[in-house]
């Protein structure tokens, strides 16, 4: 099946979901460019790649971080019912993709007018919530990635709840107000990727900071048993959460396990080589104001003091990044106690395919058990 049928396939799959929701509502407009919109409340999970565990559903969480669009976020957790007031269970912080998005000349009274980098906008809401469903596998794909929810689905199967941060800021998941600002003077607008990063994996290990912020979960979670796992781009919010530290100087969180799949890496070849990454660059810049030596500290291969259960996947000949992004991390990691998988085939984001949902249990039961998957 083509791209464009497998897209009307996943749209009339999500129409007949949401249709019963729009006519009880009486809702005008649950159509916008060819996609539904998002229904409100507690969905039940119903991943395209199917076989849902009984029970699971997906609830919206806001919070208080403000879009570039005026709007406020919001993130989603995936849990089973039966959870609620059970006690305490594993779970994991998934970041989604996609989010690396800038205007080139924007206007500071309409800043989100003019041309983007990225097609669609990343830059809003309503952008970031359809990325976190089609992540569940629960939305047509707005990039050429094919997400039909088998990472959820594989933890969901293991018991594990995730929790689903959402970036409209376009900032790979770098920037928080006051502590590592994007460029305002050239945006005209605040950046807060690392700070829904951070928010994202603390709802699930302190609660009172969540209670500070307006939000309660609808399960308690076992701090002993979280993981942090990002695809594509989401792969430097793990890196991010890594790299947040205490008023000691110590290490913030302490995850059981950290996994990334297909990550925008090491940067530095596109600095230097401004001729052929002219445009990523000026992106890069907006970000990350020192540059480069800011840019790489968000890098994988950066990263000090790896967790034992540190999994790391990329495909040697990914159709969307350079296969030089994943080289330093590839050279640090072989051989060594951590799981470096290679790809061969011509993929980005393997893990939340239905073709790879073997792959994607085999990375749930690392994270778990620490056994590195056999070769595939």
């Amino acid at each position: 099946m083509d791209a464009r049928h497998t897209r009307r396939a996943r749209v009339a799959r999500l129409a007949r979901r949401v249709a019963p929701l729009c006519a009880a509502a009486a809702l005008s407009g649950c159509w916008k460019d060819e996609l539904a919109e998002l229904p409100p409340g507690i969905l039940t999970f119903d991943p395209e790649v199917g076989g849902a565990p009984a029970g699971w559903v997906v609830e919206p969480i806001a919070v208080d971080l403000s879009c570039p669009d005026d709007t406020d976020a919001q993130f989603y957790l995936l849990y089973p019912e039966s959870a609620v007031g059970a006690g305490p269970m594993p779970a994991v912080t998934l970041y989604h993709s996609g989010s690396f998005d800038f205007v080139f000349a924007p206007d500071p009274a309409d800043p989100l007018a003019g041309t983007h980098y990225a097609e669609p906008s990343r830059l809003t809401t309503e952008w970031a919530n359809r990325q976190a469903f089609a992540t569940l596998g629960m939305y047509p794909d707005q990039d050429d990635e094919v997400h039909d929810g088998a990472l959820p689905l594989a933890f969901a199967e293991q018991g594990i709840a995730v929790m689903l941060p959402t970036n409209c800021w376009g900032d790979l998941w770098h920037n928080a107000p006051g502590l590592a600002d994007g460029d305002f003077s050239k945006d005209f607008f605040f950046r807060s990727g690392r700070a829904s990063a951070d928010w994202g994996y603390r709802f699930l290990v302190d609660p009172f900071f969540a209670d500070l912020v307006g939000v309660t979960l609808p399960i308690e979670v076992d701090p002993t048993q979280t993981y942090a796992v990002g695809l594509g781009e989401g792969g430097r919010a793990v890196v991010e959460l890594m790299n947040l530290t205490d008023a000691n100087g110590q290490r913030t969180f302490s995850p059981a396990g950290i996994l990334v799949d297909s990550p925008l890496d090491d940067v530095r070849f596109m600095f230097a080589d401004p001729t052929v990454y002219g445009n990523t660059v000026a992106g890069l810049e907006r970000i990350h104001q020192d540059g480069v030596t800011e840019a790489e500290a968000g890098s994988f291969h950066a990263l000090q003091g790896l967790p034992t259960r540190t999994g790391y996947l990329y495909s040697s000949a990914d159709p969307t990044l350079p296969a030089e992004t994943f080289q330093a991390s590839a050279d640090r990691l072989a051989g060594g106690q951590q799981w470096l998988y290679t790809a061969g085939q011509p993929q980005h984001v393997m893990l939340n395919r239905a073709d790879n949902i073997d792959l994607a249990r085999s990375a749930v039961n690392f994270l778990t058990t620490g056994v590195v998957p056999p070769s595939f």
